[in-house]
């Protein structure tokens, strides 16, 4: 699926995995390499900066469940982290807000 985040964003192609009864993987598929904010190396609330797996909410509080449509929620959010991820690739700093991890 394309997401345009702004009317001046880049076109960024992401892929969701999901499976029923297992929580969605979100990737960004395209660009194949994210650009990173000058002096960092990874991306920021990702699961992965290898895979460019991001992630888009906490699982263990519920903020997404089996019952919402992902073309409500994961792909509108897919989008605003697409948004904030810009604004990291300019500044350095994450805006976006949320738990910062990287599993992998």
């Amino acid at each position: 699926m394309d997401v345009i985040p702004t009317p001046n964003s880049t076109m960024y192609r992401i892929r969701i995995d999901y499976t029923i009864g297992k929580a969605p993987n979100i990737f960004v598929i395209d660009p194949p390499k994210l650009r990173m904010a000058e002096g960092e190396g990874k991306l920021p609330h990702v699961y992965s900066t290898k895979d460019q797996k991001i992630c888009l909410y906490y699982p263990k509080i519920g903020e997404w469940t089996e019952t919402m449509f992902i073309a409500k929620t994961l792909v509108p959010w897919a989008s605003e982290w697409l948004f904030f991820y810009e604004i990291w690739a300019l500044t350095g700093e994450w805006r976006g807000g949320g738990i910062h991890h990287e599993v992998k």
